[in-house]
């Protein structure tokens, strides 16, 4: 019981974080104060708008991952134990 608590009071405080990091965002009360946050803010929402091009970590990242659906392999729905 108190292992729960203990999740959901951290939960609570890094949601009442991202809140006050985006109202501050929002009314643009950090840029003078905190420039570096504000600059990173700014870029992750160009990121997530999809006007910025992907960090080349990601891009590599997911050419490393082999892709399932030009292999050819056999999906569940068509081996023959699935039947």
């Amino acid at each position: 019981m108190a292992v729960a608590l203990l999740v959901m009071v951290v939960i609570l405080a890094v949601a009442i974080g991202i809140v006050a990091i985006v109202a501050m965002g929002m009314q643009g009360a950090g840029r003078q104060r905190v420039p570096e946050l504000a600059n990173v803010m700014a870029e992750t929402a160009r990121h997530l708008n999809g006007d910025a091009e992907p960090p080349q970590g990601l891009v590599g990242f997911f050419e490393e991952i082999p892709d399932v659906r030009r292999t050819g392999a056999p999906s569940a729905k068509s081996s023959d134990s699935a039947k």
